[in-house]
């Protein structure tokens, strides 16, 4: 082996002293060398098998195959969970509020992605509910959903603006037949909420129609009764008009029941109508629709009155609430002795 590594002719045997002689090295040399070469073929063919491709534990082409539950579970992570979306009632009144009332609700089903626009779930929902498109119209509690935004685009977390939840819930509007009239209501006892003695709500509201061009002013009040309790005929509207952006405007009563809304140019240049509740009847006098007190005592409102009785601050009058509003709902001590006994 040795003569063969270092070219070396066989031939009669040699002592290792002929060898070393031969090869002119020195004993500790020649074992140096031998150990540096023994060292660098060790490390070579340690390599060697380092880089050697491992046997698989299963073939290729199985390791290549998908599967079926990972598929399933990977496609139901992409996809939405059933959305929820409700329908408003036929008809003139469009607004939505805490007190729209919604005669029909469904589920999408089909399953619909976050990167989805709002024009391709609008579609999905008019194939399965058999309707047109054009009366698939989505809005928010308070904002309109326009096609080009994106279903990921309809949560925030914000409380107030119904788009809070995920996956979001929408509502549906059918098209406008004519043109949508805005009416603002301001804060007032009248619209107010009560129960049990206290105060449920007391805010701004703003009304929505779908009026015609030649929808007369006393049919628009018989909207807005229909929804705020008011009679018609106590009704006082204003009509906020603009021509262009660059003025402010005017201001027209539309104190003529008999006129129609084109009368008024309002398809065209209203911003919103006005509403107030006009404190006297035809005739000039005071219409007492609440309860008073005059030298005779005390006159509780009319039968027919909408005024929520509650809303009363005098706490005086004999049909008072038992519940005083300025008084909270509990005190701790009378929790504490209650719950010792």
């Amino acid at each position: 082996f040795w003569l063969k590594r270092f070219g070396l002719q066989p031939g009669p045997p040699l002592g290792l002293s002929h060898i070393m002689a031969s090869l002119g090295e020195e004993p500790g040399i020649l074992g140096a060398r031998l150990l540096d070469a023994e060292v660098a073929r060790l490390r070579a063919a340690k390599e060697a098998l380092a880089n050697k491709p491992k046997a698989l534990a299963v073939p290729g082409e199985q390791m290549l195959r998908i599967d079926a539950g990972q598929l399933k579970a990977a496609k139901d992570a992409e996809l939405l969970k059933p959305m929820r979306v409700r329908f408003i009632e036929e008809g003139p009144d469009r607004t939505i509020d805490q007190f729209t009332k919604y005669p029909k609700e469904c589920k999408l089903e089909g399953g619909m992605s976050a990167q989805q626009t709002v024009l391709e779930l609008r579609q999905a929902i008019a194939e399965q509910e058999l309707l047109p498109l054009e009366d698939i119209n989505l809005f928010g509690q308070n904002t309109v959903l326009t096609d080009r935004l994106a279903i990921a685009d309809l949560y925030v977390d914000w409380m107030g603006f119904g788009l809070e939840d995920w996956p979001p819930r929408v509502i549906s509007k059918p098209r406008v037949r004519g043109f949508e009239i805005y009416v603002d209501v301001p804060a007032c006892r009248d619209t107010s909420i009560w129960e049990a003695g206290r105060m449920q709500s007391y805010f701004d509201r703003q009304l929505i129609f779908d009026v015609l061009p030649d929808t007369k002013v006393a049919e628009l009040k018989a909207m807005i009764a229909s929804r705020l309790g008011i009679p018609a005929k106590r009704h006082k509207l204003t009509a906020h008009l603009r021509e262009t952006l660059r003025d402010s405007g005017c201001y027209v009563v539309l104190d003529d029941d008999n006129k129609v809304m084109s009368d008024f140019s309002l398809q065209q240049h209203c911003v919103a109508v006005k509403f107030e509740k006009s404190m006297f009847d035809e005739s000039g006098e005071f219409v007492f629709d609440d309860a008073y007190w005059d030298e005779e005592g005390y006159h509780p409102p009319p039968a027919n009155s909408w005024i929520p009785l509650d809303s009363l601050c005098d706490r005086r009058r004999p049909d008072a609430q038992k519940a005083d509003p300025n008084q909270p709902l509990s005190i701790a001590s009378d929790r504490r002795n209650a719950a010792q006994h």
